[in-house]
């Protein structure tokens, strides 16, 4: 009888296999922006030298030995139903199950290992074109003008926790979790008035509100059914999937988990699925099943909204999940194991990941990292140019370097400037691009390259890189020749007249005070050195650095509250990701309230500062990207971002000292799938696009 049992077993089995098989045949014209099928992914895969049992790998052993035991649902009703599971075909080889992959962050590192495991609504292609596709959408598309978009949704998909995926997901998590006090017209309740309040993750996502007559309008979300809804605009919005891609990506979390910790404030209290409670009850309730000691419901918000991927408890759809809040535990390894209802399958209608698990050694020392490094220790990781004759060499017979390119402008920090900093004979200063040229022609650059870089860079103005959007090579050498004199003939015109003499500084023009610049930093053991270098190079020109270590640097941002900073640019294209080139949020030191301005609806209420002259302009060229529609949109936003290129091209208002490297990963040997000529930028979020869920070691 136990003979028969098995046999019958296994037929079952691989009746299920044919039918995931059958899945994944593409349904014609229906699907615009999914993934491939089936047969197109076979077409660049080699299957001829597996020779593995596939009936015993349609999932992992290790689930497989769950679902045996009936701890863990049988595979399909964990995944999507046939015709909606996504099938990764951009892998370069079928994988083998099992294995964990070592890799290493800090203790502040959640944007580190984040990447590694997230999932957004859409995500970037990996052949760096900018273009979105869908990811945990099925599809997306958009009525003629761009004002509401639809977007449907994987049926069956489900929760980490095996509870279901819906739209509900999403319409909770945006009216309740992203969206601050509405007015009736879907214009933003002002911050002193009455009924105000902030979104519940503490971010306005820029993504979501379009401009219209002046005023800032937030989209309105709506049902269709339990797996489509649209998103509708007040104004046409055509780079909808792009500005989610970049700016939400995970636009959902599980409402069945966050009902407990979110207070209803819509005054809606006949919706059973989710109970009026208040804010003290959703803080109570927190602090209880977190074993946190929040003191206020704004700061929980912020924790478990924003950053709920810390936390064990909060149900996911990523690739991995976490098994203890430890990530910020320096000396411990954090692991994420496998999602058991992850919703992607390989072209053989095998489920994702391959490996059983990813653990992240929490180190702060750099020098403990490098020993790991070399030892062999970590699988996969990033190797600093500082490091990198070290750690190759160490580990030459058991990993491979790969490159990838970046989109940075600059090796190393690049010196913003505060462009609205509120000493405003600095001001005055900072915004003479005289002065920004004296700066930039100071600095010893092969000097710092020398001894900061270890030799592998050179001297290059902060600008895109060759091949990259918006190069020019007259850019990439502007101010970046060294000459004290022209330097110091520069100041005379903007100082009181300096004899050079042995420790003295330059004098504000009309005042007895130093010409001094307090850069922050936030970490002294990385931006020690080039603030040392600084500080004797500025010092030949009478200029006086001092440093200031301020760990919440983005706060002293958003208050205006800093004069200058290093900053890092690293951009695929201003149409995709502005707030680093154009003055929309408040985010970076160089364009400082500048943004705030523009993120209040172009006001100085709240402490903004109306921008003129190029600032203005660069304005001017993102607004005309954001409106641009029809037929010439393309011709537009191109026209637009050079633009923006060219008005930087001429300020020089971050000023950069080192051209760009490429970000070297050192690879195990033993793991496959790791994929070269990738773009690493933030945009298209960093390590997710070497797609870890389709890593795997050969045996």
């Amino acid at each position: 009888m136990k003979k028969w049992k098995k046999v019958l077993s296994l037929v079952l089995l691989s009746i299920m296999m044919l039918s995931v098989l059958g899945a994944c045949t593409k349904k014609g014209d229906d699907v615009k922006n999914g993934s491939k099928d089936v047969s197109e992914g076979n077409k660049d895969t080699d299957q001829t030298d597996k020779g593995v049992d596939e009936e015993i790998l349609k999932e992992a052993p290790m689930l497989a030995e769950q679902v045996n035991v009936g701890t863990l649902p049988a595979l399909e009703e964990r995944i999507p139903v046939e015709s909606d599971l996504m099938v990764e075909s951009d892998i370069m080889s079928l994988g083998e199950y099992g294995g964990s992959v070592t890799i290493t962050t800090n203790d502040s590192g959640r944007w580190g290992w984040g990447p590694y495991t997230e999932q957004g609504m859409f995500r970037f292609k990996q052949d760096g074109s900018g273009e979105v596709e869908a990811n945990v959408a099925k599809d997306f598309y958009a009525n003629e003008d761009a004002t509401v978009w639809t977007i449907e949704l994987r049926e069956g998909m489900k929760w980490s926790d095996g509870h279901p995926f819906t739209v509900d997901d999403i319409i909770f998590y945006y009216n309740h979790m992203s969206t601050p006090a509405l007015n009736e017209d879907r214009t933003p309740v002002g911050v002193d008035d009455e009924g105000y309040y902030p979104a519940y993750t503490s971010k306005p996502y820029n993504c979501y509100q379009v401009d219209k007559d002046g005023s800032s309008y937030w989209a309105e979300f709506e049902k269709v059914d339990d797996y489509k809804f649209t998103v509708t605009f007040a104004a046409p919005k055509p780079n909808f999937p792009e500005a989610v891609a970049v700016d939400n990506k995970w636009m959902f979390l599980p409402k069945h988990f966050f009902v407990n910790y979110v207070a209803r404030k819509d005054g809606v209290s006949d919706d059973s699925t989710f109970p009026l409670i208040a804010e003290e009850l959703a803080l109570a309730n927190g602090n209880k099943d977190f074993a946190k000691q929040w003191d206020n419901y704004g700061t929980m918000g912020k924790d478990i909204g924003y950053y709920n991927w810390d936390y064990a408890i909060v149900p996911q759809l990523r690739s991995f999940i976490a098994v203890k809040d430890n990530w910020n535990q320096v000396g411990e390894t954090y692991e994420l194991v496998r999602n058991p209802y992850f919703w992607k399958v390989d072209s053989e209608g095998r489920q994702l990941p391959y490996v059983d698990s990813l653990k992240v050694a929490i180190i702060n020392d750099s020098e403990q990292i490098v020993l790991k490094q070399t030892a062999g220790e970590i699988d996969i990781s990033y190797v600093a140019p500082a490091d990198y004759s070290t750690v190759v060499s160490g580990t030459q017979a058991t990993h491979t370097v790969i490159p990838w390119s970046k989109p940075e402008w600059q090796s190393g920090p690049a010196l913003a400037l505060n462009q609205t900093v509120k000493d405003m004979d600095k001001r005055e200063l900072f915004q003479d691009i005289r002065f920004r040229e004296a700066l930039s022609i100071s600095v010893d650059r092969n000097l710092m390259n020398a001894t900061l870089m270890n030799g592998q860079a050179v001297p290059q103005q902060a600008s895109p890189v060759e091949g990259a959007g918006g190069y020019n090579p007259e850019w990439t050498n502007k101010w970046t020749e060294y000459d004290i004199d022209k330097a110091n003939a520069l100041m005379d015109e903007l100082t009181e007249a300096w004899d050079r003499a042995d420790g003295t500084y330059r004098k504000m023009k009309g005042s007895n005070r130093d010409l001094e610049i307090v850069i922050s930093i936030t970490d002294p053991s990385v931006e020690g050195d080039y603030i040392t270098l600084l500080q004797s190079a500025y010092k030949a020109i009478g200029i006086k650095i001092l440093d200031k270590v301020d760990a919440e640097v983005a706060k002293s941002i958003l208050i205006n509250e800093i004069e200058a900073k290093f900053e890092g640019v690293s951009v695929t294209s201003p149409a995709i990701r502005p707030d680093i080139v154009v003055p929309m949020r408040n985010f970076s030191c160089w364009y400082g309230a500048y943004g705030k301005w523009y993120e209040d609806g172009k006001t100085t209420t709240n402490g903004g500062v109306e921008p003129t002259g190029d600032m203005l302009e660069l304005i001017n060229a993102y607004d005309a990207i954001k409106s641009a529609t029809g037929s010439n949109r393309e011709q537009i936003v191109s026209e637009n971002v050079d633009k923006i290129y060219k008005l930087h091209q001429e300020n020089i208002w971050i000023i950069g000292f080192l051209a760009p490297t490429t970000n070297d990963w050192v690879v195990n040997n033993n793991i496959k799938n790791f994929p070269s000529n990738i773009v690493w930028a933030d945009e298209y979020r960093f390590a997710s696009m070497m797609r870890p869920e389709q890593l795997y070691f050969t045996k």
